[in-house]
């Protein structure tokens, strides 16, 4: 209704002026016979014909204020819901694998280039879609309903997140080293956790710093500010053996085993996160327990030699991890 008054009015006016000033020449022609009243009603046209211009001035700034009569109107587009499998197969996710596993990798993958390595992230997380949709297609068709809020993203790429950091570079380096060396002294289970203990001993807070960040609000069970006084005057045997990191990562590091997991680690926070919603079978195809020990120990022995799969073992027994040391030092101190 504006729009036609706007057009309306406007020619209503224009005309109204053209009119006015017609009548305005044509009167002027019969000057000498009307002289007075002409006179007059000249006037009168004039402040007629500025009226009309004043409404003219009017509603072209009313016009010009509200934009042209039929705008164009272009709409947001709309954006779609994140689902559980869009974010398995986004580009977010793929970034993010492919930073760490250049963070763990070494030499190999620098060497190979990042692109090349973002490239085989991607097919390598698009294949773990399509064989959860081959194997478990109900379980398929839940990943693709269940929507995630801004809150639950974040959250389930949290302890993701932590697996580029240089601290925990570190600590699986380190773990790694520290299995390789016990498997070289045909050491038992006690052999290996004594290693990885003398390994992770010194890395106490960085343990402590990443265990709160990954999972925060949960208690951590371990005064590292406490132990690290008594920790300084004790140095432990294990000597990270740098040449044999390299040859670890370029000799067997799989860039496929790390983006699976990755995906893995994704799937257990989805669980946490939307409870029972979120199908079991995703995680359990990419678990390496075979439903036996679940342990860190055991974890880290079917780990070797893969870093990433280092980085899980640690976020997945944080917990376990963090009592090992509190009974390690407890020993060291008496």
């Amino acid at each position: 209704g504006i729009k036609i008054c706007r057009r309306v009015c406007l020619t209503s006016t224009m005309a109204h002026v053209l009119q006015m000033a017609g009548e305005d020449s044509s009167q002027e022609e019969n000057e000498g016979m009307y002289h007075d009243s002409a006179e007059s009603s000249h006037v009168n046209r004039i402040a007629a014909a500025g009226v009309g211009m004043v409404g003219l001035v009017a509603i072209v700034a009313v016009f010009t204020f509200h934009g042209p009569i039929n705008p164009v109107a272009h709409a947001s587009p709309a954006i779609a819901p994140l689902t559980v499998r869009a974010l398995l197969e986004s580009d977010e996710l793929t970034d993010l694998a492919t930073d760490n596993l250049m963070a763990l990798g070494g030499d190999a993958l620098t060497s190979a280039g990042r692109n090349h390595v973002h490239g085989r992230v991607a097919r390598s997380l698009q294949n773990v879609s399509d064989t959860i949709r081959a194997r478990f297609p109900e379980a398929y068709r839940q990943l693709d309903l269940l929507q995630l809020n801004d809150d639950q993203k974040k959250a389930s790429l949290r302890v993701l997140q932590k697996f580029g950091d240089p601290r925990m570079v570190g600590l699986a380096h380190d773990v790694a080293e520290a299995t390789r060396q016990a498997k070289e002294e045909n050491g038992d289970r006690d052999t290996l956790k004594r290693r990885l203990s003398e390994a992770l001993a010194p890395r106490v807070r960085d343990l402590t710093q990443l265990s709160e960040e990954m999972f925060p609000g949960q208690p951590v069970s371990l005064d590292a500010a406490a132990a690290l006084p008594q920790l300084r005057k004790w140095h432990p045997s294990v000597e990270v053996d740098l040449s044999g990191r390299r040859r670890m990562s370029e000799d067997s590091y799989s860039i496929e085993q790390g983006v699976q997991a990755h995906a893995h680690t994704l799937f257990k926070s989805l669980q946490g996160e939307l409870g029972d919603k979120m199908p079991e079978a995703p995680a359990r195809m990419l678990s390496s327990s075979s439903g036996g020990d679940s342990s860190f120990v055991a974890c880290v022995m079917k780990a070797m030699p893969d870093p990433t799969k280092f980085c899980k073992c640690i976020a997945d027994n944080m917990s376990e991890v963090m009592s090992m040391m509190k009974d390690f030092m407890k020993g060291k101190m008496r």
